[in-house]
């Protein structure tokens, strides 16, 4: 009698098929997981700007006004157009100036007054790099990087807005100290939120600055320590421009730019060096805190011309925000 035996398992076929439906369905599956991580760390960032905001906020309460953005060489003999980072405590960059209120006191006080060289000096604070050697995490975009020093001091991946720059003159130049903006060099005439003439709820105060992805560290934007680059593209942007007037070999600022242009030929978010633009490692935009302390996302695609109002402090035009 003929006996047919039991199959047991699979046969080469059926696990083929098997394997190319579970490739499909991971294939299918890899993207969303990486926009849900891609939207934690866009919200992250977006929370880090909030507490920025408030820590302005705060600042004001104490002192009065917004910090300023930073300046160069001694604020009592130098110029306002000494070049290059400040000598003293008192022109370190507004995002050392705020610590205190982020529940970051133990960095700031790292830094120390008394250090301060005489006016007239040559020497610079000889506590400027202890903080410098601290990272803040708050200062960092997670879609960016992750808090890696260069050149043994961390650095910052957001920007005051200085508001419009002029397409002659020096960076520290008149014109060129954020005086359309909200945060200005310091030194000069300081801002409150309250007398900001085009209202707080639509004039830009911090944001994602634009910054080339395979120069970390290097770049004319972040090449400085987030303590102490003096009035620099460190720690300020602008997001408007005079009419007409080139920043060589910048034609005209525009609406933000996703860091991936930088590398891309012909892209108009293409740069070298230096470049003043605002930008993002995110997909879809900038995330940006206004000066009443709300978060908004910038689109890539925002027209220029209403990008341009939200970061003037004065230009007495409506601006409407979805």
């Amino acid at each position: 009698m003929y006996s047919r035996r039991k199959r047991f398992g699979f046969t080469l076929v059926e696990l083929l098929v098997v394997i190319a439906i579970i490739g499909v369905l991971v294939a299918l599956l890899l993207p969303a997981i990486q926009s849900a991580r891609e939207s934690a760390r866009r919200t992250e960032c977006s929370n880090n700007l909030k507490q920025i905001g408030l820590a302005f906020h705060n600042f004001q309460d104490t002192y009065g006004n917004l910090p300023g953005g930073a300046r160069d060489g001694h604020h009592k003999s130098d110029a306002m157009d000494f070049c290059c980072r400040a000598k003293t405590v008192y022109g370190w960059s507004w995002a050392y100036h705020i610590l205190p209120f982020m529940e970051q006191s133990a960095v700031y006080d790292l830094g120390s007054i008394a250090a301060d060289p005489a006016p007239g000096s040559t020497a610079y604070n000889n506590t400027e790099d202890l903080p410098a050697r601290e990272y803040v995490k708050t200062l960092y975009c997670p879609s960016r990087r992750s808090p890696v020093p260069h050149s043994n001091f961390y650095r910052c991946d957001y920007a005051g807005n200085a508001g419009e720059r002029l397409g002659s003159g020096g960076f520290r130049d008149a014109g060129n100290r954020g005086e359309r903006g909200v945060v200005r060099l310091t030194g000069t005439q300081p801002v409150r939120i309250e007398r900001i003439l085009d209202g707080s709820s639509s004039t830009l105060m911090v944001a994602e600055k634009a910054l080339h992805p395979k120069a970390f560290g290097s770049e004319g934007g972040d090449n400085e320590r987030w303590t102490n680059a003096g009035w620099d593209e460190d720690v300020v942007r602008f997001g408007a421009h005079v009419n007409g007037q080139g920043i060589p070999p910048i034609p005209d600022l525009d609406a933000p730019f996703p860091s991936a242009w930088a590398v891309v030929p012909g892209m108009p978010g293409n740069w070298g060096q230096w470049h003043p633009f605002f930008g993002s490692s995110h997909s879809a935009g900038v995330n940006g805190v206004m000066a009443d302390g709300a978060v908004r996302m910038f689109a890539f695609s925002i027209d220029r011309s209403v990008f341009r109002r939200v970061t003037l402090v004065d230009d007495g035009e409506a601006v409407t925000l979805d």
